[in-house]
């Protein structure tokens, strides 16, 4: 049974926020105290990382999540709380952090070695493979100030990477340099994974989290706000996120209506397969829409239509209408019609619903994207990428057969 690689307890950690700056020694000396606001970018952090795991840590931007890596390196201390690391530790936590800009690329792997832990005699033996990872082979003997990005960032991971420790922290370096490159280091961490090697990567890429991490936590404001597995985290987080953009979008839809008027909506409302009224919902889940009209006058051949749109691009994703199902509307009166899409085929992200009421030749009421709604990852399916699910399989053809 794997033990723990990372055990924190109750962290805490502070940084000084200064509301104003000494300019000379002088001043540094008569000023008799500096003004600061104390900012905490670590609350009471509580956490394990099983050995052999590839942990993820996600969160907005300021959440704590560079702090608790730099923690777990031993670049910070906690200033309160403990922090238990079994293992060797190498760290990414900003590509080429160590290396001397004077220094060669030669000469800036023997010295991460050394800040590594790593002998010469063990750069010695690691040399030919750090460089044939990173592919510089006619630049190692140039000063790493003359690289480009792309030249820095391989060679920083490759040092890292081969000096195989017990445990890699990775802070966002994957989204750093061209596509072979991301997929070498996909293809290295994949491997360093299946050594029983443990990984904590900070990352803002959820498809990163989901599909190399096992278990995450969500960092919000230095808190803790879930942890677990991956699937679970990353699909808490995005029904929060995705659910406050909902919050914007609704607030801002309610003057996207036109039309005639001789009938309207009078209500629209989103429930969940329990009845209830719902603005989320996973993949496959069921997702009803209640529209409730009147007319107040007999119209002919009144077709109530509705339309479902990406809120982030405003993709038309798909539309159908109640003549389309057979369904007449009697007119003149009022009642309530019912949508309801049993399996819902669509994949994490915010929509918007339109509804409208109309004939071939006239809209009498539109309401123009104006419900929104939030789909997140449900882990019965797999992970897709777009905007339906569209249900398919894959299998080998036998050898000499033509596909």
């Amino acid at each position: 049974m794997p033990g723990t690689a990372i055990a924190c307890n109750g962290l805490w950690k502070s940084y000084r926020l200064y509301h104003h700056r000494s300019h000379s020694l002088k001043e540094r000396l008569v000023s008799r105290r500096s003004v600061y606001d104390e900012f905490w970018a670590l609350r009471d952090v509580t956490l394990e990382v099983p050995e052999g795991s590839t942990f993820g840590i996600l969160g907005p931007n300021g959440s704590g999540k560079s702090t608790l890596l730099k923690t777990l390196a031993r670049i910070l201390t906690p200033d309160r709380g403990e922090v238990e690391v079994n293992g060797t530790v190498a760290s990414l936590l900003e590509l080429g952090t160590g290396f001397h800009q004077d220094l060669t690329g030669r000469e800036n792997v023997y010295l991460g070695g050394a800040l590594m832990g790593r002998s010469n005699r063990d750069m010695d033996l690691l040399f030919d493979e750090i460089v044939d990872f990173a592919g510089i082979e006619p630049f190692i003997d140039v000063p790493v100030k003359n690289f480009s990005t792309g030249m820095y960032a391989r060679l920083a991971f490759a040092l890292a990477v081969t000096v195989e420790p017990d445990i890699l922290l990775v802070d966002e370096v994957l989204s750093v340099g061209d596509t072979s490159f991301q997929m070498r280091c996909f293809e290295r961490i994949t491997s360093f994974r299946s050594q029983g090697r443990t990984i904590v990567i900070v990352s803002h890429s959820l498809d990163v989290v989901r599909s190399l991490c096992s278990g995450a936590v969500w960092l919000d404001g230095g808190e803790v706000r879930t942890a677990g597995p991956s699937e679970d985290v990353v699909s808490a987080y995005l029904g929060v996120v995705h659910g406050e953009v909902a919050d914007d979008l609704e607030a801002s839809a309610s003057g996207n209506r036109f039309g005639s008027g001789e009938a309207e909506i009078t209500g629209v409302r989103i429930v969940d397969d329990r009845g209830g009224s719902a603005s989320s919902f996973r993949t496959g889940e069921t997702m009803t829409v209640h529209i409730e009209y009147r007319s107040g006058e007999r119209l002919d051949s009144i077709v109530c239509g509705i339309a479902v749109f990406r809120a982030d691009t405003m993709l038309y994703v798909f539309g159908q209408n109640s003549r389309q199902a057979g369904l007449d509307i009697a007119t003149p009166g009022q009642g309530t019609l019912v949508y309801t899409v049993p399996d819902l085929p669509l994949l994490p992200g915010v929509y918007l619903i339109s509804v409208a009421l109309h004939s071939d030749s006239r809209t009498y009421d539109c309401h123009d994207r104006r419900y929104p709604f939030v789909v997140s990852q449900n882990p019965a399916f797999a992970v897709e990428h777009g905007s339906v699910s569209v249900p398919s399989r894959w299998r080998v053809a036998a050898s000499g057969v033509t596909v």
